[in-house]
């Protein structure tokens, strides 16, 4: 045990916090069956936490017991994403933003390519695939990864209702950072999408506008294209805004109520 010891302290000694199974079959100087047995025998005492296959991070003093993806997220998913252009994002960026009241245990990350991780540390992993001219359009460096900022998250949360998990769960991020989100920013991530986009941004403006929140965006409506859904997974029409052209799978008051509250 020794000598796993002094593996720990001569990577935080050099600013590490997280190490692949090559630095450490590197600084031990063994075979791999042997690092693989050093680094289980770190785990089952709690010392490092696997983060995915061939990353771990260093457990920070006082926190056994929990996962590494639990303290640092960011340090987390960089790791394990290192060397790939990625983006912590949707569910996952609203939870790190605060604009989420329950813990979302699946962690979700946008990747230009696709991985064959399915989890990070100890909570599962949702990898979407996104193309390298907007993975990090309106995105954060935050330590060694990137995450989505307000604006992005809120946009990409209505671009991706299958991904938010609900509407309800959307309205209570929007109602949560709307104030605090600039408008324009919202309207230039829809022009980068297209029509795509530009549906986005209809939607958050319908639930701004009959919500009552403070987020003033106007989108240009097209009277001559079809009514687009709220939810696209839910063909039950509750009510339709005549004004953004947008049908709504729940009651107003509804999600009034989930603003309320």
């Amino acid at each position: 045990m020794t000598r796993q010891l002094e593996l720990l302290d001569q990577l935080v000694s050099n600013g590490r916090d997280e190490f692949t199974f090559t630095d450490a079959k590197v600084a031990l100087g063994v075979s791999t069956p042997a690092t693989a047995n050093a680094l289980r025998q770190l785990a089952a005492k709690g010392l490092v936490d696997r983060l995915a296959r061939g990353h771990y991070a260093i457990r920070p003093l006082g926190s056994l017991g929990t996962s590494a993806t639990t303290e640092d997220l960011n340090a987390a998913v960089g790791a394990v994403f290192e060397g790939r252009s990625h983006r912590i994002a949707y569910l996952s960026a609203l939870s790190e933003l605060g604009l989420t009241s329950h813990p979302v245990r699946t962690v979700y990350v946008a990747c230009t390519h696709q991985v064959r991780f399915t989890a990070v540390g100890r909570r599962p992993l949702r990898s979407v695939l996104e193309k390298p001219g907007t993975i990090h359009l309106e995105a954060d460096e935050v330590g060694s990864s990137w995450r989505s900022t307000l604006e992005r998250a809120l946009f990409e949360s209505a671009l991706r209702l299958d991904l938010t998990g609900s509407v309800e769960r959307l309205v209570e991020a929007l109602a949560a950072g709307s104030r605090d989100a600039n408008p324009g920013r919202i309207v230039r991530l829809a022009e980068a999408f297209g029509d795509r986009g530009r549906a986005a941004e209809r939607r958050l403006a319908s639930l701004a506008h009959w919500l009552n929140l403070p987020l003033a965006i106007d989108p240009v409506v097209d009277r001559g294209k079809p009514i687009i859904r709220l939810d696209p997974r839910d063909d039950h029409i509750e009510w339709a805004d005549s004004r953004f052209r947008v049908a709504w799978n729940v009651n107003v008051d509804e999600l009034r109520a989930v603003v309320e509250n």
